[in-house]
Formats: C-alpha cells, structure tokens, sequence
C-alpha cells in the first residue's frame, strides 16, 4: 500500500522578480510614510458562524484497529481521517479502539462506524452480535465482513439482504461508478471485497466497481444500502482517491441530512512574500477578478529571509513592516474582495522564504529535530505579531507551508488560529500535544489528505476549508495523475461534482500566465460552481439533520 504525501512541492518555484529592483521601490516608498489606516481593518477579519446555530447535534462512534506489529498498522490514521470528514457535520465523535468491545456499548451512540484496515483482524462476538442486531446506522467499511456471517444462528444473510462472497487481489478493477460519473481507480489499489446482493433483497448499491469479466466488463457493488447497514466494499482511506469522495458524499445519508446540492469554489493567491511581489501584475490580476465578480484569498508570508543569498545577499531579511507597497496592496485586495491568509512565519528553515519547508524536513520526510509545540508556538506569535505591526490586524485563517506539520505544529496553531486553509498530514497517534508538552512523531506513520468540503471541526480543533485542485503551475508536477493546466483542474474538479455539497480550490502564483488562472476560472464555472468568497463558507452552517 503506497502513501504518499501530496504536498506541494517546493522545488519547481521560481521567483521572476529580482530582489533588488524590489528592494529600491521599498526604499523610495519609506521615504514616505505608511498609508495604513484604521480603514485596513475593515473587513478585513472574517466573521464565523456561531456553534449555538449550528442546530441539533449527532454523536458518532467510530471503531477503529490498532495492532503495532502490523506493517500496515494504520488504523489511528483511518479513524482521525473519518472523524475530521464528520465534523463536516453537527457530530460529537469518539474514536474508540475495537478490541475489548462490551456488549452494547454502540447503542449509547446514534450512529456507528468500523473501519477495517486489517485483514482478518479479530473481533469479539460482542461486537458483531450488536452489529447486527442494531436498530441505529451502522457504516462497515473494507475488511472483515466475513466474520458477520461465522455463525449460522446469527442469520445473518437474511438480516443484511446480502451475501459475502471473498476478497479478490487482481489488476482487472477499474473506474467507480457513483451517480453516473466514472471516477478513476488507482491502479495500485488492487483488493476488493466481493459481495451478491439478489434480486428483491433490500438492499440498494449506490456505486459499483468495474471489473473485467470472461464475457465482458461487470459491475460489482462497491457502496450499499442495507436498510440501516451501510457497507463499503474498499478501504477509501488507504489509497486516498476517488472512493473518498464516495465515501464523504455517503455520509450525507448515513447521518440523514438534507442538504440541498450545491457546488462552490474558492480560488487563492499563493505566497506574497514582502519584497518578492511583483505589485502592478498582482494588482492587475486582483481587478480582473473583480471584475469577473470571483472573490480570493491571498497568503501572506509576513517575513521575507533568505539566510544562503539564493536570491540575493546572505541573510538577507525583508519584514512585511517594511514592505509598504505590498501592505497598501494587502488593503487594496481586501477592497476588491480579498482575504488574507498568515502562511507561516517565514516559510523557511533552512535556505531562503517561499522555496523552503518552515516546520517540517521535506528532504528526509520527517520533523526537524527541534519539532515541538512551544518550537511551533513561538514562530506562529512570530508571524501574527509581524503582521500586526504591519496591517493593524492579523489574518484568522492559517496556511501551513508546504502543507507539511506534526501534530506538534498543528495543535500550536489550532490555539491561535480558528481557521485553516489546507491540506493537512494525519498521524497514527491520538496524543494532543500542549504548552509544555511535546510529542515525538518522528517514526509516527501519516498520511496527507484533502477534504471535499469545509470541516466544521477537526481532530486537531480548528474549521478547515478545503484545498484540493493544487496548484495551476506552468511545468508543475500533476495533481493525482492530472496535469496543473487549466485542463487538469477541470477533470479534478469534474470528480468532485459528486459530492453533494462540494467545495473545490485551487491556488495560483501570480507571476504564472494569467491567461490560465481565469481559464481554469470559467472552465469550473462551466462544471456548475459558483466561486465564492471565504467569507461565505464561514457563514455556513453543517447540514442540517432529517
């Protein structure tokens, strides 16, 4: 099983201004004095929804595995990644190891979920009596189904209206078919659990998977109703792709909403780097934007370092303090709908802002040594307290560099910032550092996801918007097997209209050709999103129950 990390990578920016003709319009601008009024503050701190809105509230138990002598022993990480996709809803989670399951323990919840990510992992008859004896939904994702069926007595054909069959490893599987979209299959995730629903049984298969049958391509059940028994037949938390779309959207009617459809984008600009900027294109992009009636964010590094010389003198510091052309940028966008995003403090550890990690080693994949809470905590109060010594305000929303943290990092964050705006890497570990109280995550396993909509709440405590197009780059590395063009985004977000309340968005450099970011724009207006600001995800409120 292959995990990768999705992040962006840091290797293919190139920076098209040159310092130093950036660094004499700062000079010739602190000649003067900062235009920054009080005025910079308006609207410039978005407003959240409010919990007490949020309507009646579900709790969920989510049974997950946890064997350590398991080379695939990822069981933490399927259950924090299930639980941040509940808190897109009104939900109370509780994530709870299955081993040592009592009898009746999941009747305390409204719903139940069991993620099985371990073949042939054993489960107590407790567990799989109240499994089918249960009244309430129940989600059984992946492996282990066979066990149900162990005991004739427990009947348990006639109770699930369907028949286990066997697991099959084979290179034959190909597209998902959920709601009359094709939704590609990754060609290393190659295990699939076979089921027979019959004619006249009450169960309804919401997806199929393809496979190549002696006569042709067949159709087998991948997602299925049961009556209260909702079943995948793939882990889609293993090899993250399409089948976690399936499996977001299916959320929807095992929790019972009633979510009208609606499909929404959001569009960023990506590391405005004081000193780097090149002003005049950036504004004229902004006003385009405007004009096409499309709201954006925009991140903001607060300090520009670069301590090698990569782009200009050794050590050389620029603090958004002293970039004032970028700070009346900074209001002129938020005029024009903008919203600002603190991405990092420096975003950078060792070489120069922009190109490098800040709080993770993206060269040997793991945390720097010095990884810990008061580490990261330090460097946030860094950045929010440069920010506010430029604008008068810091941002609210949060963007990890390159995407890439430990838990350290992201729970140091979460007690400065209510939002983030990313993707984020989930550990196999349920520890929740503090002040004082850091964890060592060096050989914790992690995985790094997307979401397809806004969390409302999350494992590490702040709401997340999504981020899942990636980049539009002239030459970028592909996003999932699509290319970073204009095209690409359009086929990535294509997957994503299944998901009833999708929110897709992409992130743009602005010295790439501006021609592509307003072609990517109406290519996904064409889908049927509409782009809106952050604002109005903030405003939102879960899906309300049935």
């Amino acid at each position: 099983m292959k995990k990768e990390n999705h992040s962006h990578s840091p290797f293919l920016w190139f920076k098209r201004i040159t310092i130093g003709s950036i660094i004499l319009l700062i000079g010739l601008a602190a000649a003067g004095c900062n235009s920054q009024s009080l005025s910079s503050k308006e609207g410039a701190i978005p407003k959240l929804s409010s919990p007490k809105d949020f309507g009646p509230q579900k709790s969920v138990v989510v049974y997950y595995e946890n064997d350590p002598t398991q080379s695939l022993n990822y069981g933490i990480t399927y259950a924090i990644m299930m639980r941040n996709l509940l808190g897109h809803f009104n939900t109370r989670v509780d994530l709870v190891e299955v081993k040592g399951y009592a009898a009746g323990q999941m009747s305390q919840y409204d719903n139940a979920i069991y993620i099985g990510g371990i073949y042939d992992y054993p489960l107590n008859d407790d567990f799989l009596r109240d499994v089918l004896k249960t009244s309430k939904p129940f989600l059984w994702i992946n492996y282990n189904i066979w066990q149900l069926f162990k005991k004739p007595e427990w009947n348990a054909e006639q109770a699930l209206g369907f028949k286990y069959l066997e697991v099959v490893n084979t290179t034959t599987l190909s597209d998902i078919v959920y709601k009359g979209q094709n939704l590609p299959h990754l060609d290393t995730d190659k295990e699939f659990n076979v089921i027979r629903v019959d004619a006249g049984e009450k169960c309804s298969t919401n997806a199929f998977i393809k496979m190549a049958g002696t006569s042709g391509p067949v159709n087998e059940p991948y997602e299925l109703t049961c009556g209260n028994f909702f079943y995948m037949a793939q882990n889609p938390f293993a090899n993250f792709f399409a089948s976690y779309l399936v499996v977001a959207d299916a959320l929807h009617d095992f929790l019972g909403t009633k979510t009208q459809p609606q499909l929404r984008a959001l569009v960023r600009f990506e590391d405005l780097t004081p000193g780097n900027v090149n002003y005049d294109l950036l504004r004229k992009e902004v006003d385009t934007l405007y004009q096409m009636g499309v709201p954006f964010s925009f991140g903001v590094i607060p300090v520009n370092y670069d301590p090698l010389g990569v782009n200009g003198t050794p050590g050389m510091l620029i603090p958004l303090h002293k970039d004032f052309l970028l700070q009346d940028l900074i209001t002129y966008m938020i005029s024009k709908g903008g919203t600002a995003v603190m991405h990092g403090y420096t975003h950078q550890h060792t070489t120069n802002s922009a190109m490098d990690y800040e709080f993770w080693d993206g060269a040997n994949n793991r945390p720097f040594p010095e990884d810990g809470y008061d580490w990261a905590l330090e460097r946030v109060d860094k950045g929010i307290a440069e920010f506010k010594e430029a604008m008068g305000f810091a941002p609210i929303i949060w963007e990890t560099p390159h995407y890439a943290a430990s838990p350290n990092t992201y729970f140091a964050v979460a007690s400065r910032f209510l939002v983030v705006y990313e993707r984020l890497q989930v550990f196999n570990s349920l520890d929740i550092p503090s002040v004082g109280k850091s964890m060592d995550y060096t050989n914790v396993k992690y995985i790094t996801i997307t979401t397809p909509y806004q969390l409302f709440n999350s494992f590490y405590g702040f709401r997340v918007l999504p981020e899942n197009l990636g980049y539009l780059e002239w030459g970028g590395i592909p996003e999932l097997g699509f290319p970073p063009t204009p095209q690409g985004k359009e086929q990535l977000a294509q997957m994503y209209k299944v998901v009833r309340d999708g929110v897709v968005s992409f992130m743009f450099h602005h010295w790439q050709p501006e021609s592509d970011l307003y072609d990517t724009i109406q290519r996904i207006q064409k889908l049927g999103f509409t782009f809106v600001s952050v604002q109005d995800l903030l405003n939102d409120v879960p899906p309300a129950f049935k």
